[in-house]
């Protein structure tokens, strides 16, 4: 027990230097409305269309001056990922999550994985107790009409750290970033309209719309 505590402790102070590097650059860079590593947005997963994979943590609040999709950015259909896919066969159509191909995909990750270890599953075994925790917080989302916040799920939580990932594009159209796969197929598939969301990277025309994203959560 300590040590889980220490260990969120550690995690907590580690978030909050990065995000201080990358704050304080922003707003000397952009001003005071520039965005915030891993700042809390409130988004309309409706409006999401395409996926920008690639582009990790170290791309939370970077803005990007020029060109989209930046380097090392693959765009892709949201019906392109493989959570999606089975999370729409498992909870539209009723397929088990074993015939929906997501198990084979996680085990061949963990296989490759160096640490024997992916999406925090180490075997079988934890791919299906995974799995039946999906179930039980879909069915609290569906229930609730929400998904929570970070802070709601670990007081422990930087800001919105762990939440779904969403970039912002030119103008500010939204991709969704690759984190918080089954969370964003949750909201599409039960309508959610609002949902808290970890701001990925920012193109520098999306500056306008990243200020309503912002307001939006007082709606």
């Amino acid at each position: 027990m300590l040590f889980e505590k220490f260990k969120k402790v550690e995690r907590y102070a580690r978030y909050s230097a990065r995000a201080f590097f990358r704050d304080t650059y922003n707003r000397i860079a952009y001003g005071p409305g520039a965005p915030l590593y891993a700042e809390r947005i409130w988004v309309n997963p409706q409006d999401c269309l395409d996926c920008l994979d690639g582009l990790g943590d170290r791309y939370s609040a970077k803005v990007i001056l020029s060109g989209w999709p930046p380097p090392g950015g693959k765009l892709r259909k949201i019906e392109d990922l493989l959570k999606i896919r089975s999370s729409y066969d498992h909870w539209v159509k009723g397929i088990p999550w074993e015939e929906t191909g997501i198990f084979g995909f996680l085990e061949k990750e963990i296989e490759r994985h160096p640490r024997s270890c992916f999406d925090d599953c180490r075997n079988q075994e934890d791919i299906r107790k995974r799995y039946s925790q999906l179930d039980v917080i879909f069915e609290e989302v569906r229930k609730e009409r929400a998904l929570k916040r970070q802070v709601e799920v670990d007081p422990w939580a930087f800001r919105e750290k762990e939440g779904v990932y969403f970039h912002l594009g030119p103008g500010g159209s939204l991709f969704m970033g690759g984190g918080g796969c089954h969370r964003f197929a949750m909201a599409l598939i039960l309508g959610l309209t609002r949902i808290p969301a970890k701001i990925g990277c920012v193109h520098v025309t999306a500056f306008p719309r990243l200020r309503e994203l912002r307001e939006f959560a007082a709606r």
